[in-house]
């Protein structure tokens, strides 16, 4: 089975959106993941940024 890593239509943006948007599609393509479950990954990963930079301000602060 083939799988398309990157769209050929979408080689004319070459700007930060249409490279998000190529990594978004690949990462949805090789995990095989549904909108929802990249929606759910999305939450989870700002989730945890905002756990981490938290934990981080809190060193800084109370040290």
């Amino acid at each position: 089975m083939i799988r398309k890593l990157f769209s050929l239509e979408n080689r004319k943006s070459n700007n930060l959106i249409g490279l998000d948007k190529r990594a978004a599609m690949a990462i949805q393509n090789h995990f095989r993941l549904t909108n929802y479950q990249m929606l759910v990954l999305s939450w989870l990963k700002g989730l945890w940024t905002g756990i981490l930079l938290s934990l981080v301000i809190h060193y800084f602060l109370a040290h």
